[in-house]
């Protein structure tokens, strides 16, 4: 009687390289936004005044580093006080405006959404990609081998 030994799928490798990436890049876009949608959303309320940006960089390094005032503790006559920090979320075109945001310490991060929602959007992606590709691997059956009888 002969038996064959069984050999690795170099198919079966390369399918897993793909999901592994695939998963790698899906939690690299949903926890970035998961984690900007936590800060944008829980945490005190106020409205903060942009009163200053500085631009640094061009491009594709172009940072842009916003800051503001807010009062905390109530209006300032009854014993609130107004806190001057970092706004997260702006650029220089909300100089002078007024936004609503999350407050963390002496930082402030706009409740705008729609960084958030894009990395997690994007990160899905993958993510569906990841679950398709193995759906799609597990139905195949190498050629050389028949299906088991049931």
């Amino acid at each position: 009687m002969i038996t064959r030994r069984s050999q690795p799928n170099p198919n079966r490798r390369q399918v897993g390289l793909v999901v592994i990436i695939a998963i790698f890049w899906a939690a690299s876009l949903i926890g970035p936004g998961g984690f900007l949608l936590y800060q944008r959303q829980t945490g005190a309320r106020a409205q903060a005044t942009v009163d200053d940006c500085v631009v640094s960089g061009a491009g594709r390094w172009r940072t842009v580093n916003c800051s503001g005032s807010w009062i905390v503790g109530g209006s300032l006559f009854e014993g609130g006080h107004v806190i001057v920090g970092t706004i997260q979320g702006v650029d220089e075109s909300s100089i002078g405006k007024t936004i609503e945001v999350t407050l963390r310490g002496d930082e402030a991060y706009s409740r705008e959404l729609t960084l958030p929602l894009l990395l997690i959007g994007f990160g899905l992606v993958p993510a569906a990609a990841a679950v398709f590709i193995l759906r799609a691997s597990r139905g195949r059956r190498p050629a050389n081998n028949p299906p088991l009888p049931g």
